[in-house]
């Protein structure tokens, strides 16, 4: 290939890349927009009192600083776990160091003696003391090594000397920021307890407010319009978008998809939620904190607060096919982003208003609900 194909060969390449960066920011721009355009959207349906809005606006809330909250003591725990393996790396480090400074200072202690009693005029006892050149010419050799030695040996120990002050200065700032890290958790940890007592009195008064089935009945309905308004508008953008690619289609991974949590099913696609309801996916019971993984590669084209589901993140897998997953804790990705089959996308939560920790998880084709079990490796 010639200097000239070449250099057209990158220039083309460039201005593909170009297109694509600029084709996927204005994707992303588009999802932005739409989210802003979808809690308008959820603002305007009306359907429940006005003191069960200003309650539910209240949990949003609280809830959302739950979440902030829960994110910084995610973060102060990695790091706590980060300088904890720091320090007892550097711990092996100064044992090792102690160790060597010790042997040396044995090897040195012996030279020392061994100069000492030879004199200060080595070198001229030895010349003194032999008759042949030759042994001369080779003690003199060996008297020069063993100075050399001598040298290389007490440089050594310094450095071991200076590599030992190093390592104790960074036990000591690892120690220090230790301390500092455990004094902001318990502080966050704190926030987050008061934050989650806030939500418990809210939910309280929300209970109060819904006092019949009936109302309760018609709470449900109001959320599913919702998340059924949400769809729909996300259904009508997705073709402006630059759909998802990956090696195998959703469709041909029925069957083998991985669970997005660990946890035990309480909750069946079609079971009674209520006289009129039934449910349009799974209810996943699962240990709070735990990681909620995307089920494949996609699109985050939802990820916020949406009244009645909390923390949702949606992913679009092409071809009509997306994956809900709704009660987060906390939220991994934003809207935009890219995600990989198996990639932790939240953290188990129950947020929207949900007393107990789980995953509330659909799959849904061209619109319509569709049962997970048809879809999931089954459990054994």
């Amino acid at each position: 290939m010639t200097g000239v194909v070449r250099a057209l060969v990158a220039t083309l390449l460039l201005a593909v890349t170009a297109v694509a960066c600029a084709a996927e920011q204005e994707d992303r721009q588009k999802l932005q927009q739409l989210g802003k355009d979808i809690l308008k959207l959820e603002q305007s349906i009306q359907g429940d009192s006005k003191e069960q809005q200003q309650l539910a606006r209240e949990l949003k809330k609280t809830e959302l600083a739950a979440a902030e909250l829960s994110g910084q003591v995610r973060q102060i725990e990695q790091k706590l776990a980060e300088l904890d393996a720091e320090l007892k790396q550097l711990r092996q480090q100064q044992t090792a160091l102690e160790q060597s400074r010790r042997d040396q200072q044995g090897l040195i202690a012996s030279q020392v003696s061994a100069a000492y009693r030879l004199g200060n005029e080595e070198s001229i006892k030895l010349l003194l003391n032999q008759e042949d050149p030759n042994k001369v010419s080779r003690a003199l050799k060996y008297h020069d090594y063993f100075l050399a030695a001598r040298a290389e040996k007490l440089t050594q120990y310094r450095k071991t000397i200076e590599e030992l002050a190093t390592v104790e200065q960074g036990i000591a700032e690892r120690q220090a920021a230790l301390a500092d890290n455990r004094t902001r958790l318990a502080e966050q940890q704190q926030k987050l307890a008061e934050s989650q007592r806030v939500r418990s009195e809210v939910l309280m008064r929300l209970d109060r407010q819904i006092s019949s089935s009936q109302q309760s009945l018609a709470q449900l309905k109001n959320e599913r319009k919702r998340l059924e308004s949400v769809l729909k508008a996300l259904e009508e953008s997705l073709a402006k978008l630059t759909p998802p690619t990956s090696t195998e289609p959703f469709s041909r991974r029925k069957g083998k998809l991985p669970w997005p949590v660990s946890g035990q099913l309480s909750q069946y696609f079609g079971a009674t939620r209520t006289a009129d309801i039934t449910w349009n996916g799974w209810l996943i019971k699962a240990r709070e904190g735990a990681d909620v993984h995307a089920i494949h590669h996609g699109r985050i084209i939802f990820s916020d607060y949406l009244r009645g589901h909390g923390l949702l993140v949606i992913v679009d897998h092409s071809d009509g096919y997306m994956s809900l997953y709704a009660h987060n804790r906390e939220l991994l990705k934003v809207t935009g982003d890219w995600v990989s089959a198996g990639e932790v996308i939240a953290k188990v939560g129950n947020s929207g208003g949900q007393r107990d920790h789980a995953l509330y998880f659909e799959i849904r084709h061209n619109g319509r609900p569709t049962n997970p079990k048809y879809w999931l490796v089954g459990k054994g």
